[in-house]
């Protein structure tokens, strides 16, 4: 069932996420063991060294996909094959239990050592542009949730209280320290990103090191003891020098890049000059619908529409659909 009305790529996971199931001690008993049991199966990036070996690079992952990009889930009984890092639990598919693990080693490690020669590892982002559609496909929640658990297992191995290594608990979905007892949580960061309009125009941005000529909406971190809507002002004001009057909430997006919540608005701005912050942007413009529409068909100089699993192009033709 559809819950918001933008609906943005990696949201619309189809799982029972179970949280009654999270302490039963045979999550990772028979509860794993099961016929029906399933797992998605993550790997490092990797890069070669000078010496020709190559060198898993943190903080990012590839998912073992079939020939159309989706989920090549995997009977559990795999995990004895491979060196396994970490596993948690994801939910229920139905009555079946479904987990995550990250496999030790890159994705170039396990690569072609599947039954299956169509299995094959991918980015995020490469498995987002092939799954994309008019809708979310339910398969890019699931990744969300498996990359943004296991990536934070990855890099929070050690107790921030007392730096003691802490062990994982409740399926994945905490870690605690055996030597001070403080309980850490998976953690997402929320980010607003948003279309501000002034009249019939809406403003976009080109960030630092962005290929020429490409453009999107403003975003940018919250900050503690902010709100939304206060936020939203401060990143236009920041990156544009522009003075925000109202703020509207359209919709959100978890984005596993590692962890974030992209909380999507419109917001409408005084009069006044464009001022950028160069440290920031390379370039805004004021942009029409009719500009968009042109960018679409390719008659246009610059790529006003980013992809469609970002949820920028989701504010974007949000904006052109209105009368």
């Amino acid at each position: 069932m559809a819950l918001a009305a933008v609906q943005t790529a990696f949201s619309g996971n189809p799982l029972d996420r179970a949280e009654h199931v999270r302490t039963d001690p045979e999550v990772f008993g028979a509860f794993l063991q099961r016929d029906d049991a399933r797992v998605v199966l993550l790997a490092g990036e990797s890069r070669e060294a000078d010496d020709g070996t190559r060198i898993k690079i943190p903080g990012d992952c590839r998912i073992l996909t079939d020939d159309t990009g989706d989920i090549a889930w995997q009977g559990t009984g795999i995990l004895k094959t491979f060196p396994t890092a970490t596993t948690v639990f994801l939910g229920l598919e139905g009555t079946a239990p479904r987990y995550a693990t990250m496999l030790d080693g890159s994705a170039d490690d396990f690569q072609g050592h599947f039954d299956t020669e169509a299995c094959k590892f991918r980015d995020g982002r490469g498995i987002a542009f092939k799954l994309s559609g008019e809708q979310p496909h339910p398969s890019l929640g699931i990744i969300a949730q498996a990359k943004s658990m296991l990536l934070w297992h990855e890099s929070h191995r050690f107790c921030a209280k007392c730096g003691a290594e802490s062990v994982m608990v409740k399926a994945g979905y905490e870690r605690e320290c055996p030597s001070c007892h403080a309980h850490h949580f998976p953690r997402t960061d929320p980010v607003v990103i948003m279309l501000v309009y002034r009249g019939d125009k809406a403003l976009v941005g080109r960030g630092k090191g962005w290929p020429e000529g490409h453009y999107s909406a403003l975003a940018g971190f919250m900050e503690p003891g902010e709100s939304m809507e206060e936020a939203v002002a401060r990143e236009i004001w920041e990156e544009v020098g522009l003075k925000a009057t109202k703020v509207h909430y359209v919709t959100s997006q978890p984005w596993p890049w590692p962890s974030t919540l992209m909380i999507g608005a419109e917001a409408w701005v005084e009069e006044g000059d464009i001022t950028l912050q160069e440290a920031e942007l390379d370039d805004a413009i004021w942009i029409t619908k009719e500009d968009v529409l042109a960018s679409m068909k390719g008659d246009h100089p610059f790529r006003l529409v980013p992809p469609p699993f970002a949820v920028a192009h989701n504010l974007i033709m949000n904006w052109i659909a209105q009368k």
